[in-house]
């Protein structure tokens, strides 16, 4: 395995001050809103409608702050170019992120897939609902996927990750997908710290928002 020798400096921020939250949540809300979007903002991993056997690995699902996928490509185009990848939103929800990814940044396509398929009719929806001067909706696909069986395609891609589910399903999405990810040199965008180590046997950081626990890594 490839393992990045400056995880043990990697600085790790415990405390975001309220007035941040407030405004990261505060833009959330406005963006939604502005373009009709529907779906909760959250959802408690026991009102996911999977088996419960299955959602046992599964975290809540909670639209992550868009003002950090901002950040996060503000340094991933230091170093790469949009529209070379396919932008993989794993977990994607009622694909929010999604959107916001495709209303903003010229990735060549974007995928969001999740489990449920309450929150991927709630992503369908929203496609529906995207003005058209402000997303280009055609290179949109949401699908409802396991994260422990799919199988990436087979093209450079831009995997992003927020918190969707549990160290035992990231372990087995990543050994799935691994060899085709670093064979076309993909990158994951994640925002979060959580699994951040276990990634890091996978692949190399690249960039790193130690405010915000935003890595950029390639494999």
């Amino acid at each position: 395995l490839k393992i990045n020798m400056l995880k043990t400096n990697i600085k790790r921020n415990n405390y975001i001050d309220n007035e941040i939250r407030i405004k990261n949540e505060a833009f959330n809300k406005n963006w939604i809103a502005t373009n009709g979007f529907v779906g909760k903002s959250f959802l408690s991993s026991d009102e996911l409608d999977v088996n419960p056997n299955i959602r046992m690995d599964a975290h809540s699902f909670q639209v992550v702050w868009l003002q950090n996928i901002q950040r996060l490509c503000k340094m991933f185009e230091k170093n790469y170019k949009f529209n070379t990848f396919k932008l993989i939103d794993a977990g994607c929800g009622s694909g929010i992120s999604t959107l916001f990814f495709n209303q903003n940044y010229d990735f060549k396509s974007f995928v969001g897939f999740d489990f449920s398929l309450k929150l991927i009719s709630f992503a369908k929806q929203n496609i529906k609902n995207a003005i058209c001067d402000n997303f280009n909706t055609s290179t949109i696909k949401f699908e409802v996927s396991d994260a422990k069986k799919i199988h990436l395609p087979n093209e450079r891609l831009a995997v992003f990750l927020f918190n969707p589910f549990g160290l035992d399903t990231m372990r087995i999405f990543l050994s799935n997908n691994i060899k085709l990810m670093r064979q076309n040199k993909s990158v994951m965008m994640y925002a979060n710290d959580q699994f951040l180590d276990e990634l890091l046997k996978f692949g190399t950081l690249d960039m790193r928002d130690d405010f915000f626990n935003l890595s950029v890594i390639s494999f």
